[in-house]
C-alpha cells in the first residue's frame, strides 16, 4: 500500500503511476501522455496524499471544463476549484470513516485543522457537506 486502499485501487484500476522526485519546483503535477502523477519527495506522506488527490481531481474533472488551463484564467480557476473539491471530498469521506462522525456533525474548522488545510477552504467544505458526500 503506497497511500491508502481507496487511492491505491483507483491508481491500479486506471493504470496511473505515481513517481516521487527530489527538488521539484512545485508540489506535484500530472503528465497525461505518461499517465503519471509526479509528487515532490520533500512533502510529508499526508501532504503527498493531498497533492495526489488534487491531481486526481484534475484527471476526473478537467475534461469537463471548456477552455485551456494554460492560456485562460477562467478555465484554469474552474479546474483548480474542481480539483480542490475532489481532494476535500475524499479527505472528508476518510475523516468521517476515521472519526465515526455524521457529515452534518462535522465542524469545518476542526476538520481543516486536523487535515492541516487552510481556512480559506471552509466555504467549500461547508458546500460539499451540504451537498451530500455519498458515503
Amino acid at each position: 500500500m503506497l497511500f491508502n486502499h481507496r487511492i491505491d485501487a483507483f491508481l491500479r484500476e486506471n493504470e496511473i503511476t505515481v513517481a516521487i522526485l527530489d527538488g521539484l519546483d512545485n508540489e506535484g503535477f500530472y503528465i497525461p501522455e505518461k499517465r503519471t502523477i509526479i509528487l515532490k519527495s520533500e512533502l510529508s506522506k499526508n501532504e503527498q496524499i493531498k497533492v495526489l488527490l488534487h491531481e486526481l481531481g484534475h484527471i476526473f474533472n478537467d475534461d469537463k471544463v471548456i477552455g485551456s488551463y494554460n492560456n485562460y484564467l477562467v478555465p484554469r480557476s474552474k479546474m483548480e476549484s474542481k480539483a480542490n473539491d475532489f481532494m476535500l471530498r475524499e479527505l472528508l469521506e476518510n475523516y468521517i470513516l476515521r472519526t465515526n462522525t455524521e457529515p452534518t456533525d462535522i465542524n469545518c474548522v476542526s476538520f481543516l485543522e486536523s487535515e492541516k488545510l487552510p481556512m480559506s477552504f471552509e466555504d467549500s467544505v461547508r458546500r460539499i457537506i451540504m451537498g451530500g458526500l455519498g458515503i
